[in-house]
């Protein structure tokens, strides 16, 4: 989001370089400074257009990702609407697999109005086969919902040459957009001075690229994931389901590195209230996973004190879950 810009060549140019926003009547006046950094002013509504467009462009500087080919990926809806959006730039063919527990119409007509196709996948049969049963907490884990989708991807680009799988969950473009776009803003913004990040763990390349560069810059920032109560894989290794080519990735990289200090669980509840909050007192029309990041660092801000500073992200837009409010990461 270049403001200084009067022409650019294409909307992939305002991508990035989002402001920090402090918050003034959510903030506890005894607690640590909460900074948010709203995501959703990337051109396609989330954080996901960072990794989208570093993405496809590496992947076309390798050769991988020719013109003619057709994209796909296993999306809960942002990284689908994000690689929409930028395969619309760029005049590719895309099609998103998203679970059907996430396809709502909201998240589907976002993606389809970028010319995208999508396929709703039904991951029932899945959960039946892994035991996996339901809860009171209607939240979800994209590390989750998305590994039958994700196998359908791997299937389609072994078939055909004319496909590229995207690959959101292991990609070290997921990783590298945030290590050198996210936190990279952060540092400049705020000078380098924060105490705290905090950030909902999808696919976990948020969190990991943040970590890296701020911890590279000061080893004593704390970092806090979140995840969704529901639906819990960050907070115990052995609930992360290791499926080589399919799993393993950014998240089994998190637990290798030792960058995350602590993990957060907030309930589908406590998100979707913490997101209408914003809107009512903040005017920050943000989604379910902004919410769930703002009160972990509202718990964080309290721990910290005051004369601290806290940061975190608002990963997408509100108009993704008018019709259904759930904790999706």
């Amino acid at each position: 989001m270049n403001k200084n810009a009067k022409i650019v060549d294409s909307m992939l140019e305002l991508i990035g370089e989002i402001p920090l926003v402090r918050l003034n009547r959510i903030g506890d006046a005894e607690g640590a400074e909460i900074l948010v950094k709203p995501e959703f002013l990337n051109p396609s509504g989330s954080i996901k257009d960072r990794i989208a467009k570093m993405m496809i462009e590496e992947a076309e500087k390798s050769g991988k990702l020719k013109e003619g080919m057709t994209i796909v990926e296993a999306t809960t809806g942002n990284t689908g609407t994000a690689l929409a959006f930028v395969s619309a730039v760029k005049g590719y063919r895309f099609v998103a697999y998203t679970p059907t527990m996430v396809a709502n119409k909201s998240r589907m007509s976002i993606m389809l109005a970028y010319g995208c196709e999508t396929e709703a996948i039904d991951i029932e049969a899945y959960n039946r086969k892994m035991n996996v049963k339901g809860g009171d907490d209607s939240s979800v884990h994209g590390g989750h919902v998305e590994l039958m989708p994700r196998q359908m991807c791997f299937d389609l680009e072994k078939e055909s040459d004319d496909i590229w799988w995207a690959r959101q969950f292991s990609s070290a473009e997921n990783v590298g957009a945030h290590r050198e776009g996210t936190a990279r803003e952060i540092l400049e913004q705020t000078d380098g001075k924060l105490d705290a990040f905090v950030g909902s763990v999808g696919t976990g390349g948020t969190i990991l690229g943040a970590a890296q560069a701020l911890k590279a810059q000061n080893p004593d920032i704390l970092i806090v994931a979140v995840e969704p109560a529901g639906s819990p894989m960050m907070g115990n290794e052995e609930n992360f389901p290791m499926i080589p080519g399919i799993s393993d990735g950014i998240i089994p990289d998190i637990f290798e590195s030792k960058l995350v200090d602590r993990v957060i669980s907030i309930s589908d509840k406590e998100a979707i209230e913490m997101a209408h909050q914003l809107a009512e007192k903040e005017g920050i029309f943000c989604g379910i996973s902004s919410g769930a990041n703002v009160l972990a660092s509202k718990r964080i801000a309290a721990e910290l004190g005051k004369g601290k500073r806290v940061v975190t992200v608002l990963s997408d837009s509100r108009d993704r879950y008018l019709e259904v409010e759930k904790y999706t990461t």
